[in-house]
């Protein structure tokens, strides 16, 4: 069989199965079709309830290690108290026990509380590489104006967020 036979052989094979409800799955065997964000694919520790939160890399210990890079996507009308609760859930749920939050924008579009996951590839000291906010350019650099969310705006009820928010975070584990 000549090799344009075998391509056009195994194009018709993508495209039967493409239109048996198999569209995902087939583009990205192909390389056509993103990978889901929301999925989380990184190392699994238990469950925890004791996490730290910090602000800025300095406050993170040496031994802690990037095991999760996020952009998390917030609803409008959120307070400090609910976002402090999704962030902490989520990084409990994945065994961090550190929280490093980044930077926070106004989102373009409100696509309810969602955790886009972006690596890393392999684990990493904090002290060594953190702070860099390399992931998710691609959605961060189409966000909107920034927006406050430190010390003063954590965990408070009356801290309001009219906007959705996209926040930069790493999780983090410190054992």
């Amino acid at each position: 069989m000549s090799k344009w036979s075998q391509f056009i052989a195994a194009a018709a094979v993508l495209a039967a199965a493409s239109g048996c409800g198999l569209n995902q799955e087939v583009g990205k065997l192909v390389g056509l079709s993103g990978e889901d964000r929301t999925a989380y694919n990184g190392p699994v520790y238990p469950a925890t309830n004791k996490i730290a939160i910090a602000f800025q890399s300095a406050q993170v210990d040496r031994s802690c290690r990037v095991f999760a890079e996020v952009l998390v996507q917030l609803p409008a009308n959120q307070t400090g108290k609910d976002i402090e609760a999704a962030v902490l859930g989520e990084a409990g749920k994945r065994g961090a026990d550190q929280v490093l939050i980044g930077q926070s924008r106004q989102s373009e579009d409100d696509n309810g509380l969602r955790f886009l996951y972006y690596g890393p590839a392999y684990e990493y000291l904090c002290d060594e590489q953190c702070g860099g906010w390399k992931f998710g350019y691609d959605l961060w650099e189409k966000q909107g104006a920034w927006v406050s969310v430190g010390y003063a705006e954590w965990g408070r009820g009356e801290a309001h967020f009219e906007t959705p928010l996209t926040m930069q975070l790493a999780m983090l584990r410190c054992q």
